[in-house]
């Protein structure tokens, strides 16, 4: 807080210093008109400065509220030119609920440096807050297997709400990727295979698979991934149930199995396969 404080108080400073002084020599000039011009150039500088100064400020103080919570973070300091970048950004920021997005990626990145590339953040300064609204009420419904996807196999995601022009909307923004015949394949007869879905890891097993099988997916991108850093994820079961359901139908001999998720750092996690169950039985 107290290092936004000060270099937003030198550039303002300069700034002034500068006008102050152009100003005085149009008084020395005689230049009644320049002098006005800027006086109110000055106003508007100031003005404009101070809102800065609170977008800033709010900025800061939701990322630390979100830090005081954390019980581990790193002691690598953040990178300058990323820290630059993100005060040019969020300067400018006032809505309250971007403000508490912008908020948490400022903690998620003193928390972890390199959480968010700097392409990231440029890609979040065009995203409106609906948009973000939006990406969040989908993400509720992403699967995890080395990256985030939404299961494209049945119409059971309009079901939920998720209609086609919001999937549609966050491939326009950049979140999922523009890829039309997007699939996860496998090839391996006898592997299990693990899937992250709220606090369970779901196990298929293809059983005796002859042939290879095609998952229609949409992928999240890069920067959709990242996004998921920022948000709460409320888990529908029943949902993941059917999609689970969907494959077995697809593909004979298929079982799935579920277990309680006991530990998880960043996108391990491990569980208990004492508790593993059949999730059809």
């Amino acid at each position: 807080r107290h290092m936004v404080r000060m270099a937003s108080a030198e550039a303002k400073a300069e700034h002034i210093k500068t006008i102050e002084k152009v100003k005085r020599e149009a008084l020395l000039n005689h230049n009644e008109d320049l002098y006005n011009h800027l006086s109110v150039v000055e106003k508007r500088l100031v003005t404009k400065e101070s809102k800065r100064q609170q977008n800033i400020e709010q900025v800061v103080n939701r990322a630390a509220n979100v830090l005081s919570l954390e019980t581990e973070v790193s002691s690598e300091n953040v990178d300058p030119d990323w820290i630059t970048r993100f005060f040019d950004i969020a300067q400018d920021i006032s809505n309250e609920q971007m403000q508490e997005l912008w908020g948490r990626v400022l903690a998620g990145e003193v928390k972890q440096p390199g959480a968010f590339s700097l392409r990231t953040l440029e890609a979040l300064r065009n995203i409106t807050s609906e948009e973000a609204q939006l990406f969040e009420e989908v993400a509720s419904y992403a699967i995890y297997q080395g990256s985030y996807f939404l299961y494209n196999g049945f119409s059971g995601l309009e079901k939920t709400g998720i209609e086609y022009w919001k999937i549609m909307r966050l491939i326009e923004i950049g979140i999922i990727q523009s890829v039309s015949d997007a699939a996860l394949i496998y090839r391996e007869k006898t592997q299990r295979y693990a899937f992250l879905y709220g606090d369970y890891v779901y196990f298929i097993n293809f059983g005796s698979l002859k042939e290879e099988i095609s998952i229609p997916i949409y992928s999240f991108s890069v920067l959709g991934g990242e996004l998921f850093k920022l948000v709460s994820i409320k888990p529908d079961y029943n949902f993941v149930k059917s999609i689970m359901k969907d494959i077995v139908s697809r593909n004979k001999g298929t079982t799935v199995s579920f277990a309680k998720i006991t530990k998880k750092e960043g996108s391990r996690v491990e569980c208990d396969e004492n508790t593993l169950d059949d999730l059809f039985s």
